[in-house]
């Protein structure tokens, strides 16, 4: 119990830390610190740990992964596949709903931190000509480009959870599947239920457009969304479908050979990254220029820190005191494995942070009937926890570009977490 307060105590630390935007990256390592000396464990061993968290094998495959993936994403960006994706299905697609969804959908493909704020103002622009509240787009844009988190083996949280857990990422892309069909289903109902989609007033949309330009000003990342704007405007589109398809195809390769042919992750990122590279002409210089600006350091760190802290977990003997505890605390296995996920990514809204902290105190909690309906459970919840956290980027990068009303935006995501903690505890139960 003295280990469950500790450590209480320390996340409760790098809480507040959160609340005061120190990076989370750093409050995970400094809370690493803390660990060690609160549980007493001699400075040079709390060095040792550090370093065994920093070079493990399972912390360079994770930090190579997500480079990578930053990589793949910016050679996708560099030569506009993404811009045109988005367009050709614009030329292809004639009802609003679907075009509504489909920008951040599509670029919810890959997992960038905060994109959405590169789905905003694609999503504004096939929206000014329909009478959309603020709130419902926000909503949308925040909502729909995560349906494919919990299930889509290049997103981080799935990938660190298969390394700690050391199951296969398939089994997590099958058994969570469900659950981002869950999330798309949920979305939908709350994008358009008692929607008003008729066609906005001139007054009305000179109004709205004006109103988004202030709302790009207060952006973190201004620039970067007037570069995506400008792009697509000078884009022409002759041959809409073979444009989709062509552009997309990147993507879906990667899909089906990780999903489909059991490919390492690793290795076929390494392999695309290559073949792009050659097929669409970089010369040595934009290779250089693209490897150089896909390195992340923000994103780099905080993968190492939450390493670092599940290495102290380790050490510090916290993780099976913790267990201990709490399987000793007439709490329901189950409620456990809800809870404390849920609240974790509450309070950090980040997957990778709320999987590197549970995770490893959950596998010593692990039931002998069924073990991997547990752990799908705790991941579920994480992706919930996150989810419904009002620290999530994505959710405060909505906010800042349609200066929606937040109690009501909100609203939106807090409804739709009940549904979805419903329909979690439910396929846990009947499954």
């Amino acid at each position: 119990m003295i280990a469950l307060l500790k450590v209480s105590i320390i996340l409760g630390i790098i809480v507040v830390l959160l609340s005061k935007n120190f990076p989370l990256s750093w409050a995970l390592l400094g809370g690493s610190l803390i660990m060690g000396i609160s549980f007493g464990i001699p400075f040079r061993m709390i060095m040792k740990g550090f370093w065994e968290g920093l070079s493990s094998w399972e912390t360079i495959k994770l930090v190579l992964i997500l480079y990578f993936i930053a990589l793949f994403e910016n050679i996708l960006r560099e030569k506009n596949l993404l811009q045109k994706m988005v367009l050709s299905l614009k030329k292809l697609i004639k009802d609003t709903r679907t075009r509504l969804i489909s920008m951040p959908i599509i670029m919810g493909l890959l997992p960038s931190v905060g994109g959405a704020l590169f789905s905003a103002p694609l999503l504004d622009e096939i929206s000014k000509e329909d009478n959309i509240d603020p709130e419902r787009k926000s909503y949308i844009n925040y909502w729909l480009r995560h349906i494919w988190e919990p299930f889509l083996p290049i997103y981080p949280g799935i990938i660190l959870v298969s390394i700690l857990t050391e199951k296969p990422l398939n089994f997590f892309v099958r058994e969570a599947l469900p659950y981002g069909l869950a999330t798309f289903a949920i979305g939908l109902f709350f994008a358009f239920y008692k929607a008003n989609l008729e066609k906005a007033n001139l007054s009305q949309e000179s109004q709205n457009i004006g109103q988004n330009e202030d709302s790009q000003e207060n952006l973190e990342n201004p620039q970067e969304t007037n570069e995506t704007e400008t792009s697509i405007e000078e884009i022409e589109i002759t041959n809409p479908l073979s444009t989709f398809i062509l552009s997309f195809l990147p993507i879906i390769s990667l899909l089906f050979l990780v999903i489909f042919f059991h490919f390492d992750l690793l290795y076929t990122l390494i392999g695309i990254n290559i073949v792009l590279f050659f097929i669409l002409k970089f010369d040595f210089n934009k290779m250089k220029e693209t490897l150089i600006h896909s390195i992340n350091l923000q994103n780099l760190i905080l993968i190492i820190g939450v390493m670092i802290f599940k290495r102290m977990l380790e050490i510090t003997g916290a993780v099976s005191d913790i267990a201990y505890s709490l399987n000793y605390s007439f709490i329901p296995t189950y409620i456990i494995f809800f809870l404390l996920p849920l609240i974790i990514g509450i309070f950090t809204g980040v997957t990778s942070a709320t999987i590197g902290i549970t995770i490893p105190i959950l596998l010593k909690m692990l039931p002998y009937q069924n073990p991997s309906k547990y752990l799908v459970l705790a991941f579920a919840s994480a992706f919930l926890g996150i989810m419904v956290s009002p620290l999530h980027l994505c959710l405060v990068l909505t906010k800042e570009y349609f200066k929606p009303d937040w109690k009501k935006l909100y609203n939106y995501v807090v409804k739709s977490g009940i549904l979805l903690a419903i329909f979690i505890l439910l396929k846990f139960f009947l499954t």
